[in-house]
């Protein structure tokens, strides 16, 4: 359940924010340095006693946060807790973290409990890019038991800074609370995102403009396989400047759709930057133009982008220092290289805009109200006959006609001239598909030698060339070892990696020895069907199962037996399916009557759905189950007796 709630204040003067206004630290709780295990997450290697911060303005209104933090570890995979890094926006000299203290607290054998402080001369700054920096330290004397304890002050130009607090973090936290109170005469908008089995306890003080947020009890949210972002699940409250000034003077910001849309279209480092002339793309353009089709014009001026332009890995939804600066430098944020992209598009006269993006990783976008803050990121969209294509120019594999797969189930919000307009971004026309054909043959001794060919297209196509770019034996290493352990490959060659319109074709050798007991030879019945494990193990779920793409996998096993052996054993025919008959896994056993000595067994698993709730999770876990336990099974082949 969601709650949106506008955070008004009418005062005219406030309080400056003073360290005093957070714990000090060093506190002994008896019951902390006593607890063993986290009681509402068992499994637990750790847990978050106290997370805290008040947040507040200075004498220049700068938003400074002291911010206060306490956990215990539980057991020896919790010490790497005690590494601590503190992420911090340092373009610009926008966020300053200072007055850093902290402190260990062991129970010692005399049963008193020791302390231990943090050396500030460990303390050092990282940059990680050329937005963030990040402060990192490490306490010493930590073990299971245990008790980290630090406090910092963050110090931002403004209150541009105030985004969205975490009740919940991948550890559990026994206690979370938020303070934050507003400039005089500013309005915001806060929106709380949260289970409904939590308790969440919201006070506000209209004279002081302080509202504090504070939940207990929270477990730990881990990783699942195919979930969506974490912040789609986390319990958080997230904040946006709304309106300022009061009565008539009131100013508001982005309170409608079509409101934020105007402005990002009006902004200098947006919509500013999408008429502008880029040096020695005159001759690329007016070529293009000659073009026959819209969709060689798209293609051409996407692949130009591609190679013309390095990502520096930096996400952003505008150009800061302008398109002109990043193309002269031939390097950008993804705001930069996908503005350039818009940019060119419209030069060649294509119907192009900009899409604001939440990519899967970053989080779903809530329609209810328009945070932009929700966007990570811009890409390009081109509307073709009717049909609106998306274009991320910092993806080197996702050819044009594809939807990258980075938005595939998510909410975009595309911004023209006029208006905006939100649009639910999926594909049900291209899938994620493998076909797999494989020959085998054993000698006498069971050892297996064979040649595999793989035929991969649309997202399959695309997710195997990231795999690819890092070399053939990190490709091969991911895609093909797994399947079965003592795999030896030889004679690799792939083709058509750079012809969008043709699958990649992977081909190569395999030897494997098969096992031998007695008379008989043990031969596996799934040698390459794209099924490697089952991921979906797990008692309980607690996110959505996000695959982004529907699947189809076809497998189809040639296998000469050795003339001294018969078949034993042949796994049969079967059809399996889900509840909804989304999920489909066939398997055909076929023999020839005229030669023994020949068998074939062709797979099909396909999944017509790309996207399932976590009630769905017990009716896949259990088809999955299922479809593993055909896979396992084998070919058992019985030695002929001696005439």
């Amino acid at each position: 359940m969601r709650y949106f709630i506008f955070l008004s204040v009418l005062c005219l003067s406030g309080n400056v924010l003073q360290a005093q206004d957070v714990p000090a630290i060093g506190n002994i709780v008896p019951e902390e340095l006593q607890m063993k295990t986290c009681s509402f997450d068992p499994e637990a290697e750790a847990v978050i006693l106290v997370n805290e911060a008040v947040a507040g303005y200075g004498d220049q209104y700068e938003l400074i946060t002291w911010h206060h933090v306490r956990l215990k570890i539980l057991n020896e995979k919790g010490i790497g807790e005690a590494d601590v890094s503190i992420p911090y926006y340092s373009r610009d000299n926008f966020e300053f973290i200072s007055d850093i203290e902290g402190i260990v607290i062991n129970s010692s054998a005399g049963g008193s409990p020791s302390l231990t402080y943090l050396d500030k001369k460990t303390i050092f700054d990282k940059k990680v890019n050329s937005f963030y920096s990040e402060k990192r330290f490490g306490f010493p004397s930590v073990k299971t038991g245990s008790i980290i304890e630090y406090r910092y002050k963050s110090t931002m130009k403004h209150y541009g800074g105030l985004s969205q607090w975490y009740f919940q973090k991948e550890l559990p936290v026994v206690y979370s609370r938020y303070t934050v109170t507003i400039i005089p005469n500013y309005e915001f908008a806060y929106q709380v995102q949260k289970n409904d089995r939590y308790k969440i306890t919201i006070q506000s003080d209209n004279k002081t403009g302080t509202t504090s947020f504070e939940m207990r009890n929270i477990p730990g949210l881990r990783d699942e396989p195919y979930m969506d972002a974490p912040q789609d699940y986390l319990q958080m409250v997230k904040f946006q400047l709304s309106g300022m000034g009061l009565g008539i003077n009131q100013q508001k910001y982005n309170d409608t759709w079509p409101k934020l849309a105007r402005d990002f279209y009006t902004d200098k480092y947006f919509g500013g930057q999408l008429n502008d002339k880029l040096s020695g793309t005159e001759d690329f353009i007016a070529e293009v133009k000659n073009y026959n089709s819209d969709l060689q014009k798209m293609a051409a001026v996407y692949d130009f982008v591609r190679r013309n332009m390095i990502w520096t890995g930096i996400h952003s939804r505008f150009s800061p220092d302008g398109i002109k600066t990043a193309w002269n430098k031939k390097n950008g944020t993804s705001g930069d290289i996908n503005l350039i992209l818009i940019n060119l598009l419209k030069a060649a006269g294509l119907d192009a805009d900009a899409a604001l993006v939440s990519e899967r990783g970053n989080g779903r976008v809530n329609k209810d109200y328009p945070f932009q803050d929700q966007f990570n990121s811009v890409y390009a969209t081109v509307t073709i006959n009717g049909k609106r294509y998306f274009l991320n120019a910092t993806d080197k594999y996702t050819p044009a006609h594809i939807t990258p797969y980075s938005i595939l189930n998510t909410t975009v919000f595309i911004i023209t001239r006029k208006s905006g307009e939100l649009v639910d971004v999926t594909d049900e026309g291209l899938m994620f598909s493998d076909h797999f054909n494989n020959r085998i043959s054993l000698d006498a001794n069971g050892n297996i030698s064979g040649t595999c060919y793989v035929s991969s297209s649309d997202y399959a196509k695309a997710e195997r060339l990231r795999w690819l770019n890092n070399g053939k034996e990190e490709y091969i290493n991911h895609w093909f070892k797994p399947m079965h352990k003592n795999i030896a490959i030889d004679s690799f060659h792939i083709s058509n990696e750079n012809i969008d319109t043709l699958p990649l074709e992977s081909a190569f050798r395999f030897q494997l020895p098969s096992t031998v007991t007695g008379d008989y030879i043990f031969i596996p019945a799934n040698f390459f069907t794209g099924m490697k494990e089952n991921v979906f193990l797990a008692t309980n779920r607690f996110t959505h199962i996000n695959f982004g793409y529907r699947q189809r996998f076809t497998s189809a096993l040639y296998i000469s037996l050795p003339p001294e052996y018969v078949t034993d054993v042949l796994p049969k025919s079967v059809k399996l399916v889900n509840t909804d008959k989304s999920m489909n896994f066939t398997r055909q056993v076929i023999t020839d009557e005229k030669d023994r000595s020949k068998l074939l067994l062709r797979y099909q698993i396909e999944f017509s759905r790309s996207l399932y709730t976590a009630a769905d999770y017990p009716d896949i876990k259990e088809f999955y189950k299922k479809m593993f336990d055909f896979l396992g099974e084998q070919i058992v082949l019985k030695k002929k007796p001696s005439e």
